[in-house]
């Protein structure tokens, strides 16, 4: 009796098919493709004439770290943070990707607008009071974003409302941690990241550690450095000073008090305890300290 070779093996599915297939059952347009982020990739779909932001990034393992993204941005309701239409787990035989459904933010990214100079401090204020004002509103919802950074800040036709995305990392805090205790550190962009973050220290983790992470952010917009960072220094030295708890160094602080950001100092303090109670606080003395 003759023996027949197996059929070759297909290749498993790609995010571009996921895509390609989840468009053609819901009957939605899916156009280019907007670039790739660290878990997932990002494509331009046309739903009903309106054009929205498709994000399909691949599942292995767990699903829940994908649910508490979606469920944290399906209980905001604000002006700079991105709004989201849907997320589900989205199978082509046991190929699995979660798909999420947002809306398209055309203006590019904070990133990008810092390679091509920095920031006035007109700008810092309006951006920075704009974003604060979205971390107080996470932390009235006992959320924490966890990675803010210039890539995650972008901006719709109106380049000066920020709009903050990408909550891939969100903790809730009124839910299990999902973080392993005994990591050497959190989930984060350790060049954004709050001593706690870099030192796994989850019981000081809440709204402030992202008003730290702000923080750096319009330092760095302002001055073209990161705020613990001397300098001819490498970023390493910086993110190795915030891991420590060291003093930012003088040279900064007396750039920001000279530019009248002293609200930028305190938000920047080491411990929780020492930057503002209240997200809401900063965003107030944002404007005007």
């Amino acid at each position: 009796m003759s023996s027949h070779p197996p059929p070759p093996l297909l290749p498993a599915p790609s995010p571009l098919d996921a895509a390609r297939e989840f468009c053609n059952q819901r009957g939605y347009d899916l156009g280019d493709d907007l670039g790739s982020g660290a878990f997932k990739l990002v494509y331009n779909a046309t739903i009903d004439g309106v054009p929205f932001a498709l994000k399909v990034a691949p599942v292995y393992g767990s699903t829940e770290r994908f649910e508490r993204e979606t469920d944290a941005l399906l209980s905001c309701a604000h002006p700079s943070i991105a709004t989201l239409r849907e997320g589900l787990l989205f199978e082509m035989g046991p190929t699995k990707f979660w798909l999420v459904v947002e809306e398209l933010l055309s203006g590019g990214t904070l990133e990008a607008r810092l390679a091509a100079g920095l920031l006035t401090r007109e700008e810092v204020r309006t951006i920075g009071a704009h974003l604060a004002n979205a971390l107080a509103h996470l932390q009235e919802r006992r959320l924490v974003h966890r990675d803010v950074k210039p890539a995650n800040i972008l901006f719709r036709t109106d380049l000066t409302i920020p709009v903050l995305t990408d909550f891939g990392i969100v903790r809730v805090l009124d839910a299990p941690t999902i973080t392993q205790a005994f990591a050497a550190q959190g989930p984060n962009t350790p060049a954004f990241a709050a001593p706690e973050q870099l030192n796994n220290e989850m019981p000081l983790i809440d709204g402030r550690t992202d008003q730290f992470g702000l923080g750096v952010v319009l330092v760095m917009s302002l001055l073209g450095r990161h705020p613990y960072m001397g300098e001819g220094e490498h970023i390493q030295h910086a993110i190795e000073r915030v891991r420590a708890r060291q003093p930012m160094p003088a040279q900064n602080i007396d750039l920001l008090t000279a530019q009248g950001f002293t609200s930028l100092i305190k938000a920047l303090q080491p411990w929780p305890a020492q930057r503002y109670r209240k997200t809401s606080e900063f965003a107030e003395a944002i404007r005007t300290s």
